[in-house]
């Protein structure tokens, strides 16, 4: 039976007219064009002014970018004549804060344009509108509990879009191989993320597969990082550090696994990423600051901070920093579970020596409801893990600074942000929020 039908379909086949067979042809090599391309396009070090768009194809093509208001618009372009397989190309001479839908191809043929396919630049250095951050750590494990935390931040957002998207590291598992993130990251946020959200990455200790020199990981060969201040900023040269000004927020993105050629860390406290932060940190004139990067200083989830001495040494030598320039929030991952603190000064010990009396600086309105004035804060400190990985604790759990922790449902965090207020949510894997606190500075 099954070869009568494929008999009668070749037949049918031969009658079709001529020039429907062209069309066929004609549709069928666009199809092969679109099956060309095996990774991306995906947002790269998107600014006021300019974005970087990248891809991947399995043969080497030429490289263009067709851009305009509409999908049904696209009146301008960007290409390069040389055949590569990693796409990668600039639009420069962008307008602050506005939507420029866009799709890829070659010299000869392009994908479909669609509403989903757009650049949101940044919105003008200084600008005081409001902005929405989505906040992942730990999560391309290809787990359920993965897929879950992005349909619930999918579902969350589905009225009021993020601006920008910051990982805390870990992003690919489980040596963060060129083909875990083909497998377990671009497919999974690529539709609804990756080719028009701004991303702004951090490396974490599986991104680096054991190593800490940054010459080996892919994680440095597929990503490009705003080093040269061209979004605020100290320019830092050095893709494993940098800074963003977005909005009314300083976004500091640092590497807790980098060793520079004399063996120093940025938890060790000297170095040229110290020295960077320190200077970066000094020259913010922004409202809000938000560190981000993979080790945290404090848990007692699947890691602990009371023994693992990189934790330690961040939170004896870095603490400090984070105090003098009154950074609003640090947050971590490495630790597969959420955990939040009383924003704290001055809590450079173990678990057992933290003292709520002398380590907990805050004036609240309600409670989980901050109010700042000029004299600050404590810094408010946040693992934010279970993005993908989930669960673990130690000895200890939860952190006796904590003001809420969990480690038996995974999630990612919202922060929504004006010139006088920062608004926060922690969405689990279930849709619900299980976590919610705000600041406001007078």
């Amino acid at each position: 039976m099954g070869n009568i039908v494929h008999s009668k379909t070749y037949f049918s086949l031969m009658k079709i007219p001529n020039k429907f067979l062209s069309i066929l042809f004609l549709l069928f090599a666009q199809f092969t064009l679109v099956a060309q391309v095996i990774r991306g396009p995906y947002l790269q070090s998107v600014s006021p002014s300019q974005a970087i768009v990248r891809w991947r194809t399995e043969q080497a093509t030429e490289s263009k970018v067709v851009f305009g208001d509409s999908p049904n618009k696209l009146n301008k372009s960007v290409e390069s004549a040389q055949k590569v397989t990693e796409h990668e190309l600039l639009i420069s001479n962008l307008k602050p804060n506005k939507k420029y839908y866009y799709t890829i191809g070659d010299s000869k043929n392009l994908e479909p344009a669609t509403e989903k396919r757009f650049i949101l630049t940044a919105p003008k250095l200084g600008s005081t509108q409001p902005v929405r951050i989505w906040a992942l750590g730990d999560f391309g494990s290809g787990s359920k509990n993965q897929l879950e935390v992005k349909n619930a931040i999918i579902n969350y957002t589905k009225n009021h879009r993020p601006d920008a998207w910051i990982w805390l590291g870990d992003n690919a598992y489980s040596k963060g191989l060129d083909e875990e993130y083909q497998r377990k990251v671009f497919p999974i946020y690529q539709e609804d993320f990756f080719q028009n959200l701004n991303l702004y990455p951090a490396p974490g200790n599986h991104d680096y597969a054991g190593k800490h020199d940054p010459a080996e990981p892919p994680y440095f060969k597929i990503f490009n990082m705003p080093v040269q201040g061209e979004l605020g900023g100290v320019p830092s040269g050095n893709e494993s550090y940098y800074s963003v000004n977005y909005g009314q927020v300083h976004l500091v993105s640092i590497d807790s696994e980098l060793m520079e050629p004399k063996g120093l860390q940025v938890m060790d406290g000297k170095g040229a990423q110290f020295e960077w932060l320190e200077k970066d940190l000094a020259s913010n004139k922004l409202p809000w600051t938000i560190v981000y990067f993979h080790k945290p200083p404090y848990s007692k989830g699947s890691h602990d901070s009371d023994t693992e001495k990189d934790m330690v040494k961040m939170r004896e030598n870095v603490n400090p920093l984070f105090e003098k320039y009154k950074v609003d929030i640090v947050m971590a991952g490495h630790s597969h579970v959420y955990e939040r603190t009383h924003p704290l000064r001055g809590h450079y010990g173990i678990n057992n020596t933290f003292d709520a009396s002398k380590h907990i600086v805050e004036k609240t309105s309600a409670p989980n409801e901050y109010v700042v004035g000029k004299e600050g804060q404590g810094v408010i400190y946040i693992v934010n893990g279970s993005g993908g990985q989930l669960g673990g604790q130690r000895e200890g759990y939860p952190l006796k600074s904590s003001i809420y922790s969990n480690n038996k449902i995974g999630g990612s965090m919202i922060l929504d942000i004006t010139k006088s207020k920062l608004e926060a949510v922690w969405l689990g894997s279930d849709g619900e929020i299980h976590d919610r606190f705000s600041i406001t500075k007078k």
